[in-house]
């Protein structure tokens, strides 16, 4: 009898239990309530939005468990499961769209939020990179507005940013240099988007706090923060580069591979991230001369924290095997070809928080890279042999005091890097590198803030000074003004100064130059930027650059090319870039730019693209269980000019490129929180210019995610 009237009880415990919940959703960084977040119930299937000063409030009946999503398009989707009743609790919800409150790090090397920051700072926040469906960092920035593609003497593709050669852009990760450039250049192509937090953007020159090769700008690419819990995050990507259903049908399917994983335990945290991408040959896949591609990125990672102490350990590695065979219209083939390319780098890291107010920093990096090119005739014998080998070792040391409005940070850099190659008379060759910077931030006012730097530079007999002043005005919680000027510097690359190769397919010779001087640039910067209550920011920036020195190709005589410096070059252009959380469903941004380039005769530098416009729509309906992206790209018509190198001159197309528009789609179906598919098209229109870009058409694919976390 007890038994029965114990059993009863407990049935009428589960019959009649209740969860109440109720709280606030608020900013993550800020603080502030967040109205219009939509909160789900998947077990009522049921929705509702906080109200002004960011509440809600649910009831479940009959329930023991009870699961609620928190979702915002402008803000990284958290969901909860409660087992009991809250009366007051807050939810934390981190800013994917604008980020006026995450901390910038790269254009001073020091941290400002991003609405303080006194040099103006663009980012590429986690959600414009989920919703790109991009795989490398080219693909990322290729999507933007001022960012475009050309061709370079031997036929591969040259990145440009606001119509600078991607070799005036120092390329970093996580704050540090990437070892290993082809024709002077890191390929972007080679850097996953696994894993990745964020991309900080300065334009202008930024050598005053990095050296060399930051003479238009710095773009640093920022991982995500390991988390506190142990995670697993797994995706596969089936693609196809044919045009057309039928194409697709007859095409081989690309796949990409991504992974990642954190394990925390005790005061240590292990990541590991890997992507597997393997392209075989389809319709619009000719113009690289490969038949089949595959690449390997694998970066781990150990992290250390102890009181005032981090230590983290990192090491990268990139592997890319390229394949293919020129043939004839009959289809008998000429010769093959394969390009073999490694990246390893090692890094090592220690920061010291000696007092609340000062730190310092040590970084020991050791890296190298390997490329390898083998041309074979049809025959088997071998035709071309040609390998290159960049080994670098660097040691950094930063400090950084802050006191109340005063910010003092600097540092010192050495590095030898050590450059093998067949293509450079001795095969061998090695430079002593030494950097010495400070900078000084004073917040004169509340309204106003300064920034002063300067470095010294010295490689071989050479030594380079560079300044930097800023200026920033922020006339309310709304307004802020910006003003920067600065010195920028390449140093000769060994290619420039020692090239002596024969390119026998092209048919032509280049000879280095060694007496040629490091390219400088002189500039400034001139923005404002307004922002409205977290939800939109319109920002414009007017920039102009003169470089001295340019480093040139050019004619020696028919057939035989050198380098030389060239007097002057001027880089002018207007960037206008707006963000808006239009609602809770809906986010906007657009961006706007405008470019003037001309050398000293007042001529077009070549492949010069003067006017582009770029945007994004995402729209996220009801639950939010969907959401759908939509990215646009326009390109206003430009005069495209090949370099020949008979005569060592840009010639003049007979005819301009038109203006076109390319646009990316993608849909995101959220099956729960650790299941999604998605399903996504690049260059919908099917537009290509084999000769100038876009080279690849219509491209189809599907992605399977799956995020598992304890």
């Amino acid at each position: 009898m007890k038994l029965k009237f114990l059993f009863l009880l407990i049935l009428l415990s589960f019959a009649n239990s209740q969860i109440k919940i109720a709280g606030t959703v608020i900013d993550n960084k800020s603080g502030s309530p967040l109205p219009l977040v939509n909160v789900y119930s998947s077990d009522l299937d049921l929705g509702e939005v906080t109200d002004n000063k960011g509440r809600f409030s649910y009831t479940f009946n009959d329930k023991q468990k009870a699961e609620l999503i928190f979702s915002h398009v402008a803000y990284e989707k958290y969901h909860q499961v409660f087992d009991s009743t809250y009366d007051d609790v807050v939810i934390r919800l981190n800013e994917t769209l604008i980020q006026l409150n995450n901390v910038v790090v790269t254009s001073t090397r020091s941290g400002y939020l991003l609405r303080d920051v006194p040099v103006a700072t663009e980012v590429i926040g986690k959600k414009e990179i989920t919703e790109s469906g991009a795989t490398t960092i080219n693909e990322l920035l290729q999507q933007r507005a001022g960012v475009s593609t050309s061709t370079n003497v031997d036929g591969g593709a040259i990145f440009n940013m606001l119509g600078l050669d991607s070799r005036y852009i120092l390329i970093l990760k996580d704050g540090q240099p990437i070892t290993g450039q082809f024709n002077n250049r890191v390929d972007l192509n080679h850097i996953s988007t696994n894993r990745l937090k964020k991309i900080e953007i300065t334009k202008g020159p930024g050598s005053a706090i990095y050296g060399t090769d930051a003479m238009g700008g710095v773009i640093n690419i920022i991982t995500e923060d390991a988390k506190n819990s142990p995670t697993l995050t797994t995706s596969y990507r089936a693609s196809s580069f044919g045009g057309t259903p039928k194409q697709i049908s007859k095409d081989p399917i690309n796949s990409i591979v991504k992974s990642s994983l954190t394990i925390p335990f005790n005061n240590f945290n292990f990541t590991s991230d890997i992507t597997y991408q393997h392209f075989l040959k389809g319709q619009q896949f000719e113009y690289i001369s490969a038949d089949q591609i595959d690449k390997v990125n694998f970066d781990n990672e150990l992290k250390w924290n102890k009181e005032n102490h981090s230590l983290r350990a990192s090491h990268s590695k990139y592997k890319q095997t390229d394949e293919g065979a020129t043939r004839l219209s009959s289809g008998t083939v000429l010769y093959t070809n394969e390009t073999n390319i490694n990246r390893n780098q090692l890094t090592l890291n220690h920061k010291w928080q000696l007092k609340d107010n000062f730190f310092i920093e040590q970084t020991i990096r050791n890296a190298n890279y390997i490329r390898s090119y083998i041309v074979k005739n049809n025959d088997g014998s071998l035709s071309t042999e040609d390998d290159t080998k960049e080994e670098n070792t660097e040691y950094e040391f930063l400090f950084n005091r802050t006191y109340e409005k005063l910010k003092y940070n600097g540092g010192v850099e050495f590095s030898k890097p050590e450059y093998k190659s067949d293509r450079i008379a001795g095969g061998i060759r090695q430079k002593e590198i030494f950097g010495l910077f400070n900078q000084i931030a004073w917040s004169a006012t509340s309204m106003i803030k300064a920034v002063s730097g300067l470095r010294f530079d010295t490689y071989g007999d050479t030594t380079v000074t560079s300044p930097r002043l800023a200026l920033s005005f922020k006339m309310n919680e709304s307004w802020i003004y910006r003003l920067s000027y600065g010195h920028g510097f390449r140093a000769p690359s060994f290619m420039e100064s020692l090239i002596d190769w024969d390119h026998l397919q092209f048919g032509y010779s280049v000879k280095g130059n060694p007496n040629l001087k490091p390219e400088i640039s002189k500039g400034f910067t001139l923005g404002a930027e307004y922002r409205n209550n977290n939800n939109f920011q319109l920002s414009t920036l007017l920039y102009h650059n003169t470089f001295s020195n340019l480093i040139k190709d050019y004619a020696i005589e028919p057939g035989l090319l050198s380098y030389r410096n060239i007097e002057r070059a001027y880089f002018t252009g207007l960037e206008i870039i707006s963000k808006w959380a239009i609602n809770s469903k809906l986010s906007s941004s657009f961006t706007f730019n405008y470019v003037k380039n001309e050398d000293e005769n007042s001529e077009q530098i070549p492949n010069t693209i003067p006017l582009s416009i770029g945007g994004r729509l995402s729209y996220s309906p009801g639950n939010q269980k969907v959401l759908y992206a939509l990215n646009f790209k326009g390109t206003g018509k430009y005069d495209p000019q090949e370099f020949d190198p008979s005569s060592g001159d840009y010639q003049s197309s007979d005819t301009s490129v038109k203006s076109y528009l390319t646009v990316d789609a993608q849909i995101i179906y959220n099956i729960t929180p650790s299941y999604r598919v998605i399903f996504g098209a690049k260059n919908i229109g099917n537009h290509t210019n084999l000769a100038y870009g876009p080279y690849i058409g219509r491209t189809a694919y599907v992605e399977l995610n799956t995020n598992y976390e304890r």
